[in-house]
């Protein structure tokens, strides 16, 4: 498995976006005061994400410990292994702290959520120069978690705001390699690969072999953010007690 290209300035990053090549670029959004907050300890950023809620209900996703924080499907495909909770910001934060202090946590996972209509205002402090304002942030958080691989029809960015998140990325074409799932029913509206990149099962599924020759990952931390080019495959690892993402998604 190869090292994603590095980068370490805005100017860089867009020139490799240009290209269409995937880049990670270190402390790009490192003076987002979100970032500033998480780095500060768990009370201010609290604090600080509080002070824009509105009080709309976020969706969480929590699945037992036994799951080793993997969002997936249960083992006979009848359904998934995690359950649904909804409930306010407050509550969400208070359950993270919690879990938190637990040795062997269950994953507990809020997927994208459009920052300008939960949190009005702070996306405002969350931008990236170079894109239209237009493009609207989106905020994802949660304890330790693994995203399986899946693929966007749209360009990104991902920035890490709080915690530490790994990314492992496949080029467009790899699809036979990755032996995708049901395109009917999808844990988060997105096909997702079969594979268990933590513990890949090649006897099942030898072709993977390929894939993983082809791949490419990191780690990035807070103020980080990585370009993936629309269409390429990416598995995500949230490895911290508490993991906040922004992301941006545009067509080009």
């Amino acid at each position: 498995m190869h090292q994603i290209k590095e980068c370490s300035s805005i100017a860089e990053l867009m020139a490799y976006q240009s290209r269409g090549v995937p880049v990670v670029a270190r402390n790009i959004v490192s003076d987002w005061e979100l970032v500033k907050k998480s780095l500060k300890g768990f009370p201010e950023l609290k604090s600080y994400l509080l002070s824009y809620d509105i009080g709309l209900p976020f969706q969480a996703m929590i699945a037992p410990s036994s799951q080793k924080g993997r969002l997936f499907y249960k083992a006979d495909l009848s359904g998934f292994n995690f359950d649904r909770l909804n409930g306010d910001l407050s509550e969400a934060l208070k359950i993270l702290e919690a879990l938190a202090e637990e040795s062997s946590a269950p994953t507990f996972y809020i997927g994208s959520k459009k920052i300008d209509e939960y949190l009005p205002g702070l996306e405002r402090e969350t931008r990236i120069s170079t894109l239209p304002p237009s493009v609207c942030p989106s905020i994802w958080m949660g304890n330790a978690s693994v995203v399986a691989t899946h693929n966007d029809d749209s360009e990104n960015f991902a920035c890490v705001a709080a915690g530490s998140r790994k990314f492992t990325i496949f080029p467009p074409g790899q699809e036979d390699n990755l032996y995708l799932g049901p395109a009917d029913m999808t844990p988060a509206g997105r096909v997702v690969s079969m594979v268990n990149l933590q513990s890949p099962n090649l006897g099942a599924f030898p072709k993977f072999r390929s894939a993983l020759e082809k791949a490419q990952s990191a780690t990035l931390y807070p103020g980080d953010v990585i370009y993936m080019p629309a269409g390429w495959w990416h598995n995500v690892e949230a490895l911290e007690s508490l993991n906040i993402l922004v992301n941006f998604w545009w067509q080009e």
